[in-house]
């Protein structure tokens, strides 16, 4: 019996015990990774969904891939800050989408969305003082008594006039 399995990322023989399995999206075909290589894998499918959802595009094509390698590679950035950092430049400064690409992440939007991001947590931070610093009071509102009497009708006796 075989004890080792070959990772479909790295395609070095690991452990089966160490290896994850993955299905894609179709769920039509399954590989074995390990660990580091699953990572790497989820990292990319999350990039690629949330791209594909700011730009409103069904996959992102060669470009996109290769402005994402650079910025990894030339600025340090992850994967999660540069989809913030687009969020921030779409969604919030409302910028228009001219083209699919990444090339309106740099460090001086970098920076923006940083200090944008660090001016809402301290917002919020204050309103969630505010509410802490808030006394609730129990409130039971009065009972009302019901002084009329209503008539209350048989729909037997109806019936048989």
């Amino acid at each position: 019996m075989q004890l080792t399995r070959k990772c479909h990322g790295c395609k070095q023989d690991i452990n089966k015990d160490e290896m994850i399995q993955y299905s894609t999206l179709s769920g039509k075909t399954s590989y074995w990774f390990c660990k580091s290589c699953y990572e790497e894998r989820m990292a990319r499918e999350r990039f690629q969904l949330k791209v594909c959802q700011i730009f409103g595009i069904k996959s992102p094509g060669p470009v996109i891939w290769t402005q994402r390698k650079r910025l990894r590679d030339t600025y340090g950035y992850t994967d999660d800050a540069i989809i913030d950092c687009l969020d921030y430049i779409y969604n919030v400064e409302h910028m228009n989408k001219l083209t699919e690409s990444l090339g309106l992440v740099n460090p001086r939007s970098m920076n923006n969305m940083k200090a944008w991001r660090a001016y809402k947590k301290a917002q919020a931070g204050s309103i969630a003082a505010a509410i802490a610093n808030t006394e609730m009071k129990e409130y039971t509102p009065p009972v009302r008594e019901n002084k009329t009497k209503k008539k209350e009708i048989n729909l037997d006796d109806a019936l048989l006039e």
